[in-house]
Formats: structure tokens, sequence, C-alpha cells
């Protein structure tokens, strides 16, 4: 089996395609058909054989390269210093791959669709070429213009108010149903932490007198309030609560947490109330004597006045 480097030479302006192939003869019958055609894969090469005719073209063999070598090796030297100069038909780089590198209107799949299948084996196949080698990718050893950074900062910034796709809609109850159900039970992330600096800065804005909570001033609605003054009914102590707020003042818990036990109607999952349920009293409850008497006791313990 032979191995060869070969051109193909257009004789008017000395310009080539080069290749390489183990078996010449047929190679240089698929060229000429692909070329006869109007088909070859290489568009320069394909236009100069239109315009000056196939008599104007040679097919030499320019090395022989030794069984003990790698013969797509050879040819991406060949490439390497050829491609991209005026003399050189090619248009890709490597041997494996000719049409790696090469971007826009000189791929000749430009503008050409590809289905979903196509688009998966192209993306498993340069994950897989990224992989083998660090130096591959072809971002390696290049940086962003200013330009860029500030397009790729745009673009992750997250759009608000009017902006926002969901800006003026409501979510219907289906849609609520099933976003609660493909979050329910999944593990939350970590509550926020402040870093040191954050907290000097609430500290400054407290001591100047500049209130860090955002609900400062803020009053609420009148619907806000009737929801706030349901009862609410808590086990395992057994206690009927008249508000939400003397819940969270009791139990010493976020409003959060309460309001997705009470959508939930099951019993907290972790923390210190695992296992409490909390639910709304009817319409007409309302706590006994002895219940309020439990909520103050507790509450004048734990949030005694001057």
């Amino acid at each position: 089996m032979e191995q060869v480097i070969y051109k193909i030479i257009n004789v008017v302006n000395n310009k080539f395609y080069v290749g390489s192939t183990t078996n010449k003869k047929v190679r240089f019958r698929q060229h000429r058909k692909l070329l006869r055609g109007n088909r070859h894969h290489c568009k320069h090469l394909q236009a100069a054989w239109n315009k000056y005719g196939e008599d104007k073209f040679e097919f030499v063999v320019v090395e022989n390269v030794p069984q003990d070598k790698e013969l797509w090796v050879v040819e991406d030297e060949w490439l390497s210093k050829n491609v991209g100069q005026e003399h050189c038909y090619n248009s890709g780089y490597a041997a494996v791959a000719p049409w790696r590198g090469v971007y826009g209107s000189n791929h000749p799949k430009f503008g050409v669709p590809q289905t979903e299948d196509q688009k998966e084996k192209i993306s498993a196949t340069l994950k897989e070429f990224y992989a083998a080698d660090y130096f591959n990718h072809p971002r390696v050893g290049k940086t962003h213009s200013e330009e860029t950074k500030l397009k790729i900062r745009q673009n992750r910034t997250p759009t608000a108010g009017q902006n926002h796709y969901r800006y003026g809609k409501t979510l219907s109850e289906e849609t609520k149903q099933k976003i609660g159900d493909a979050q329910r039970g999944k593990p939350k992330a970590e509550g926020r932490k402040v870093s040191e600096q954050g907290l000097l800065k609430i500290k400054a804005n407290i001591e100047a007198g500049r209130s860090h909570k955002h609900w400062l001033g803020r009053k609420h609605t009148d619907e806000a309030r009737q929801k706030m003054s349901k009862t609410v009914f808590v086990m395992p102590d057994g206690i009927l609560f008249p508000s939400l707020s003397v819940v969270l003042k009791y139990y010493d818990m976020t409003m959060p947490t309460l309001r997705r036990a009470l959508v939930s109607g099951e019993p907290l999952s972790k923390g210190r109330l695992v296992g409490y349920t909390f639910k709304y009293g009817g319409v007409d409850s309302k706590p006994t004597d002895n219940d309020l008497a439990l909520i103050r006791a507790k509450l004048i313990d734990t949030h005694p006045t001057n």
C-alpha cells in the first residue's frame, strides 16, 4: 500500500489543491468525477475548474510517505504551510476533519439547516475533540474584545420590570400546581450569607438612620391584613392562634416557612419545628381563653416589655 501526498495543479497560474491518499488511481478518479459534475467539496477548486477547463489541471504526486509515518500527519504539515495562501485552493486546516476551523460562507454547509440528529452528532464529535487536548479548543489563547465583553455582560444581566418576558402576565392555577409539584421535596439552597463588608454596610446604615429593612415605611393592604388575621391551628401543641403574625412571633419563624406549611398541609420536614403542622382555622373559629393564655405567657416570657 502506497502513501502519497498529491497536488491538483492549475497550469495557468500554478495554484493547487493538496491532498493525501493510499490509492492515487481511485482518488484521482473520484476528484475528476466530482469536478466534472460540479459537485466538488472544495468550491475554490471547483470554480477554477469551471473557469479554465479540465485540460488546464494536472494531478501530480509530490511526496511518497514512508509506511512508518502517519499519512494524515504529513498532510497536516502541507496544509498548515499552504492553507490561507493565495496559491492554495484548500480551505480546511486538518486532514482528518477538513472543515474544522472553516467558518461562514467558506464552509460548504453555510446556510444549510441541520437536523437535530446531525446537531447531536456534531456536538458529540466536537466535545470529544476538545476533551482530547486542551489546545484543540478554538478559544485557547484568545481574549475577548471590550465590545464583546460588554455584549456578554448585557446578555447575562437578568431582565426585570417591563423588559421581562413575563411582565404583566399571571400563571394559571394548573401551571402553579406543576411548578409546585416539580419543586416540592427538592433540597433547597443554603440561606444567603452576608459578607463581613456587607455587615459593616448594614451597621453603618442603621447607625446613620438609614434602615436596610425593605418593608420600612410600607403598609399592608386591607386584603393582606384580612389574610394575616386568619386563625391558624398548630399541632402537636393544639393551639388555635388568632393570626399569622402571632404564629410568627410565638414560634420565631419566617413567613415563607409558615406559608409553605399552610399551603402544603404537610408537617415540616426539617428544622427545629420538624413534625409541626400549620392549618387555617374555620371561618368562625376563635381561640379559647386557654389558647390566649398560653400565647400571652409565651410571648411575655420571650418578648418582655421594658
